[in-house]
């Protein structure tokens, strides 16, 4: 529904035609009259239409500052849920971080472990290794032993 509204600006007389409701119209009017007045109170003999663009340009100077102050609040919303964003990434990373400190140290453990176990069987290898050297030098000793005893016992049935 079309409205048409009749108000008062700077003593001239103004017709609106808008889908709004009247009295959000009347209230822009309002607005701009009150604008128009400060501007007169303000400026010394100003006339014509003077008063009318000095106001819209006051209008227009509050909205602009407006528009800013609400895109310079919706940046903050941003940066708010971006670091907000980013603190859950950080403590994501720092419990990482922890599970892999603990890894690592679990892992060390381990390898110290298979060190310990790894010289203890190096030192048997060692052991084993001169005990074989041991029997090997105790068999030649016994065959020394057996050939001797062979030939003693060949040459006692030789002479007999």
């Amino acid at each position: 529904m079309i409205n048409r509204i009749n108000f008062t600006i700077n003593s001239r007389v103004y017709t609106v035609t808008a889908r709004e409701a009247p009295e959000y119209i009347r209230s822009l009017c309002e607005y701009v009259n009150e604008k128009v007045n400060t501007v007169l109170k303000e400026g010394n003999h100003v006339m014509g239409e003077k008063p009318l663009v000095l106001a819209a340009l006051n209008i227009c100077d509050e909205y602009f500052k407006a528009l800013d102050a609400r895109e310079s609040t919706e940046r903050v919303t941003e940066i708010i849920a971006e670091n907000k964003s980013l603190k859950k990434e950080l403590e994501e990373i720092k419990s990482a971080e922890r599970t892999s400190g603990e890894k690592a140290a679990e892992l060390e453990e381990e390898l110290d472990l298979t060190r310990k176990v790894l010289e203890e069987t190096e030192e048997k290898v060692k052991f084993l290794e001169g005990q074989i050297k041991l029997k090997e030098t105790q068999v030649k000793k016994q065959r020394s032993e057996f050939a001797l005893r062979e030939k003693e016992l060949l040459d006692m049935l030789e002479s007999k």
